[in-house]
């Protein structure tokens, strides 16, 4: 099945970043830059203008706090970020509506990918949730797969209370909702709500006991319940790991040829120690090519 074949490449990548990220280490904001790094702070210090992104709704915690450290260290520059759907980013950037398209999934080819540069910078999981009063806190992957699908319609199929199940999910243009759907072979959902944000899904589960979502796992917190998958927990230690399989890259793409001095700068800062701990402090496991 497709979605068992992109598990596995998706674990193989993460049992990488084990060892390529091991060695880093914290740093503190404001810190000053030393060496080379104080050389190229000198050189970019007439940086300035309006970056704007556009996109993904789950990377728009991420792309704020990178923002706004951005914005602290280029004085004279700006970051304005907005969120309408991985599958808005492409024609946002093209349009030149947007210099950077954020997407929580991987292009599409109907999406022309060749006209865009794709950087990733982070792993993110996606989490099935449930509400507290839920009795069940772990389902197969085939479970998820059957109750998503329609197959499974009733919680007391899987462990649970005699109650019909209230699937949520996204809106089409999402990419937790293509991520997940992927992951977990699924398509054509009949769901009964499709919302707009992660945020929208927490809200929705925390309050009513039937329901089961998917969200972000930088959204998770202690409103809502995080299932385990085939047993296992859905932390970032497990996605580095490699034995939770529900994860997905977090890409940023601009046009290809661009000259822009701005763009450039962002993603050396992206990629730079202080980028990679803010990545990190939002939850994600950071990649820096």
């Amino acid at each position: 099945m497709r979605g068992k074949r992109i598990w596995k490449g998706w674990s193989i990548l993460a049992l990488a970043l084990v060892v390529t990220f091991s060695g880093c280490g914290p740093i503190l904001y404001g810190d000053k830059p030393s060496g080379e790094e104080t050389q190229q702070s000198a050189a970019s210090q007439e940086i300035s203008g309006k970056l704007t992104l556009n996109g993904s709704t789950s990377m728009a915690k991420v792309s704020q706090a990178l923002g706004e450290a951005f914005s602290r260290k280029y004085s004279k520059a700006t970051v304005e970020t907005s969120g309408t759907g991985s599958g808005d980013a492409p024609n946002s950037v093209a349009s030149g509506n947007a210099l950077i398209g954020n997407m929580s999934r991987e292009m599409k080819d109907s999406e022309n990918p060749d006209q865009f540069e794709q950087v990733q910078i982070a792993i993110d999981g996606i989490v099935v949730t449930v509400n507290k009063a839920n009795p069940v806190t772990n389902l197969t992957a085939e479970q998820v797969t059957k109750i998503f699908s329609g197959a499974i319609k009733n919680w007391k199929e899987v462990g649970g209370n005699d109650q019909a199940i209230t699937l949520l999910g996204r809106e089409s243009a999402s990419g937790t909702r293509d991520g997940f759907e992927s992951l977990f072979d699924v398509e054509g959902c009949e769901y009964a709500a499709e919302l707009t944000s992660t945020g929208e899904v927490v809200t929705r589960v925390s309050s009513d006991p039937s329901s089961i979502g998917y969200i972000s796992l930088d959204s998770l917190n202690d409103s809502v319940v995080g299932l385990q998958i085939d047993g296992v927990e859905p932390s970032e230690e497990n996605i580095l790991n490699g034995t939770y399989l529900v994860q997905r890259p977090f890409i940023q793409i601009y046009k290809k040829g661009s000259d822009s001095e701005l763009i450039a700068v962002w993603f050396q800062f992206v990629k730079s120690e202080e980028g990679q701990k803010i990545i990190q402090d939002s939850g994600l496991i950071p990649v820096a090519e």
